[in-house]
């Protein structure tokens, strides 16, 4: 039981990393992005560490945390840098029809 819920848990944490990195890209400047980044992976460290105590996880609360943490890090950027890479080509395609015209 306490597998599945480590599995579940941690889909979670993936999803709500690749929500949060999506959110991030869109962020002006790289500057907010990383901002962005670090304040989403920190919710996602106190998330986990309240959860893994409550769910019975209490000698590995720290270490799930710190991995959510940096994993949430990681996958983020990756996500926050792809939405950003989408944006610009949209934004190039634009520009270079709207030269046509």
């Amino acid at each position: 039981m306490h597998y599945e819920y480590l599995f579940w848990s941690m889909a979670a944490m993936v999803a709500a990393a690749l929500a949060g990195g999506a959110l991030c890209g869109r962020l002006q400047s790289v500057k907010h992005l990383v901002i962005g980044l670090l304040g989403w992976a920190a919710a996602i460290f106190a998330a986990v560490l309240l959860l893994a105590r409550q769910g019975g996880f209490d000698e590995l609360a720290a270490m799930l945390s710190i991995a959510a943490f940096m994993f949430s890090l990681v996958i983020g950027a990756a996500a926050a840098l792809l939405t950003r890479r989408i944006r610009l080509q949209r934004q190039h395609r634009q520009m270079a029809q709207s030269l046509r015209q």
